[in-house]
C-alpha cells in the first residue's frame, strides 16, 4: 500500500494533478491534511525516478518547531521504509556526519536552521525541499528567506493554509522561491501589477489600499496551486461561531492607557508632514497600546541604553473575564491564546492559585515539551491550553476542546486563522466557539475593522 492509498480522495486527486510539476504550492484551508498530500508526492516522485537519479534522494522538511514530531510521525505511518531524522541546529556534527554516511532520507528541520547551518544544507543537492508553513519565507529580506533560496534542489512544495499572511504582496516571496524564472517577476513589479497603491510622500512612498488584477494573477497560479476549502472537502465537519465579551478596563488600566495613547499622539504631533512615519516606530507604538489594553503595565527604562522595558502585570480585567469563563465550563478542555508571552504568564499564576491543570507552549518551550503538551491536553490530563499565536498556533492539533479564547488578535488575520484551526480541523466533533475578550474603548476597536478588511484582500486572491 502506497501513501495515496491512505488519502481521502480529495487530497489524492491534489496529489494526481500535481505529481508532474517540479514545484507546487499545496494552499489548502488549515486542518484539511496538507503534510499527508506533500508526503505522498515525496513518495511518488522517488519511485519515478529511483532508477535514473544519479545521487542519494535526500529530502529536506523545512517547518515549525511545534510540528517537527508531526513531520516524523506522518513519514513513519505512510513511507515506514523511508529514514527519518529530525535535525537540532545545535548538534552540527550529527547532521554532517549523517549527510556524509548517508544514514536517512528525510532531513526534518526547523525554520531558524535555515540561518543558523546554511552553508552546510547548501552543500547538498536536495532531491526535494518541503517547505511547511511557507509564509514565513514572506519576507524577502529575512535571513532564512535568503537562506531557503540559496538551496539547490530537483523539487520544490510548499504548504501553508495561508499562502499570504497580512497583505496581498507578501504572495511574491513565496512565488520568487518556487518558480524564480516562470513566474518571473520583480517585486516592485509585482506589487504594481496586482496592488492598489497611491503615491502619499515626495520620496515615493507607496501606501497600499487594496487589490487589482486579481484574476490574472489566479490564472498564473491556477496550473501549480492546490486550494480546498474546508465546507467543501469536510462536509461533516461542525461550523464556527464567533463571540465577543467586551470588557471595560480596571481603572488603573484606563488611565494608564490613556497616558498612553496621549504620548503616541504627542509623537505623532513632532513629526514631519512631508516624511513618512518609520515603520518600526509605528508598530512599537501600537503593541505598546496592546500591551496596555490587556493588563496594566509597569514602565522602567535601561540604564545604559535608556530604551523603555514594558512588564505586564496586575490588574487585568481581560484575565478576570478568562478566570470567569474557566469556571463557568466546569472543567470543560478550553484553548487560551494570546500575543503576549508576559500575559500567558499572568495566566498561569492564575490557573496555579486556582487548582486549574494547564499546559503551556511559548517560543521559549523546546520540541519534546511542546509535543508533551499537546498529548496532555488532547488526552485529557489538562484542561486548559495556553499559547502564544506565534508558538502555538501552527501545525498543531487540539481538537479536545471545541472552546477557543483570544485574549488578544494578531494584526495578521492570517496568524489568528491559522490559531483558530487548531480546533477546527479534522478530528473535531463538535461546534467550535471563537471567543474574543476585548477591551471597549481601546486599540482593540479598531483592530477589528483593520482584520476584516485585511482577510477580504487576502480571500480574493486566495481562494476560488
Amino acid at each position: 500500500m502506497t501513501a495515496s492509498d491512505k488519502l481521502y480522495n480529495f487530497q489524492r486527486e491534489d496529489v494526481e494533478r500535481l505529481t508532474d510539476l517540479r514545484s507546487v504550492l499545496i494552499g489548502n484551508e488549515m486542518g484539511t491534511g496538507k503534510t499527508y498530500e506533500a508526503v505522498a508526492l515525496d513518495e511518488i516522485r522517488r519511485e519515478e525516478v529511483s532508477t535514473t537519479w544519479e545521487t542519494s534522494l535526500r529530502t529536506l522538511v523545512v517547518a515549525p518547531l511545534s510540528v517537527l514530531p508531526v513531520w516524523e510521525e506522518h513519514y513513519n505511518e505512510l513511507v515506514p521504509y523511508l529514514r527519518t531524522v529530525v535535525i537540532d541546529p545545535k548538534n552540527r556534527g550529527v547532521f554532517l556526519s549523517s549527510l556524509k554516511n548517508d544514514s536517512h532520507d528525510v532531513y526534518i528541520v526547523h525554520w531558524d536552521v535555515l540561518r543558523i547551518i546554511k552553508d552546510e544544507l547548501r552543500e547538498v543537492f536536495w532531491f526535494h525541499i518541503i517547505a511547511d508553513e511557507v509564509h514565513r519565507a514572506k519576507n524577502r529580506k529575512a535571513q532564512q528567506t535568503r537562506a531557503l533560496k540559496l538551496l539547490k534542489t530537483k523539487f520544490r512544495s510548499g504548504l501553508s493554509g495561508t499562502p499570504a499572511t497580512n497583505k496581498p504582496y507578501d504572495l511574491w516571496s513565496v512565488l520568487d522561491w518556487l518558480y524564480p524564472k516562470p513566474f518571473g517577476m520583480a517585486f516592485w513589479k509585482f506589487y504594481e501589477r496586482y496592488c492598489d497603491y497611491a503615491i502619499t510622500y515626495p520620496q515615493g512612498y507607496r501606501q497600499f489600499r487594496g487589490v487589482r488584477n486579481t484574476d490574472e494573477l489566479k490564472a498564473k497560479m491556477a496550473p501549480f496551486y492546490a486550494r480546498r476549502m474546508k465546507k467543501d472537502v469536510l462536509k461533516d465537519l461542525p461550523d464556527k461561531y464567533y463571540t465577543t465579551i467586551w470588557v471595560e478596563l480596571t481603572p488603573k488600566q484606563r488611565r494608564a492607557y490613556d497616558e498612553m495613547q496621549e504620548e503616541m499622539v504627542a509623537w505623532l504631533e513632532t513629526q514631519e508632514e512631508d516624511k513618512p512615519l518609520v515603520a518600526p516606530v509605528v508598530i512599537a507604538q501600537l503593541i505598546r497600546l496592546q500591551q496596555f489594553s490587556v493588563a496594566y503595565a509597569d514602565i522602567t527604562y535601561d540604564s545604559q541604553s535608556q530604551d523603555r522595558i514594558v512588564r505586564l502585570t496586575e490588574p487585568s480585567s481581560k484575565l478576570d473575564a478568562l478566570m470567569d469563563l474557566i469556571q463557568d465550563n466546569e472543567g470543560e478542555p478550553i484553548v487560551v491564546f494570546s500575543q503576549f508571552k508576559q500575559l500567558i504568564n499572568l495566566a498561569t499564576s492564575r490557573l496555579e492559585r486556582s487548582k486549574i491543570e494547564f499546559v503551556t507552549i511559548t517560543g521559549d518551550v523546546g520540541p519534546d515539551d511542546r509535543r508533551r503538551a499537546v498529548e496532555d491536553f488532547q488526552n485529557g490530563n489538562a484542561s486548559v491550553f495556553l499559547g502564544t499565536i506565534g508558538a502555538g498556533g501552527e501545525g498543531i492539533t487540539l481538537t479536545a476542546s471545541s472552546t477557543v479564547v483570544f485574549l488578544d488578535r494578531d494584526w495578521s488575520p492570517a496568524r489568528n486563522a491559522q490559531a483558530e484551526d487548531r480546533l477546527h480541523r479534522i478530528g473535531q466533533e463538535n461546534a467550535v466557539q471563537v471567543i474574543d475578550i476585548a477591551s471597549r474603548k481601546t486599540i482593540d476597536v479598531r483592530k477589528r475593522g483593520q482584520l476584516e478588511m485585511k482577510r477580504k484582500w487576502l480571500a480574493q486572491i486566495l481562494n476560488p
